[in-house]
């Protein structure tokens, strides 16, 4: 296996998967029934997103917009105050995002 240098950019597949992953390393469950949209505020931009799943420490949105992993967000969910959160991975449109703290699902 030959090894190239390349410019590594803090956005989208910066580290490829070569296999498939054997078992879920999630600490707990996602929702998918809880919330259907949500706003995110982006670089002082405010977006109406799908929300594809939930849970108490983050989500999966659904946008085409090109954050760098790590790069901070507000979002808020219907009747709910805003969240603190930054951005975790980009894949194909779909993005995941941790909170900055803990939240309730109800």
């Amino acid at each position: 296996m030959q090894l190239h240098k390349r410019k590594l950019g803090l956005e989208g597949n910066i580290v490829p998967r070569t296999q498939p992953r054997i078992a879920d390393q999630r600490c707990e469950e996602r929702r998918e029934d809880i919330v259907d949209r949500a706003v995110i505020t982006f670089r002082g931009q405010d977006y109406l997103v799908p929300v594809a799943n939930i849970s108490s420490r983050g989500t999966m949105i659904e946008c085409d917009i090109m954050p760098r992993i790590g790069e901070a967000v507000v979002i808020q969910f219907e009747n709910c105050t805003k969240i603190h959160g930054f951005v975790r991975w980009i894949r194909d449109g779909k993005i995941g995002l941790n909170f900055g703290h803990e939240i309730i699902l109800g």
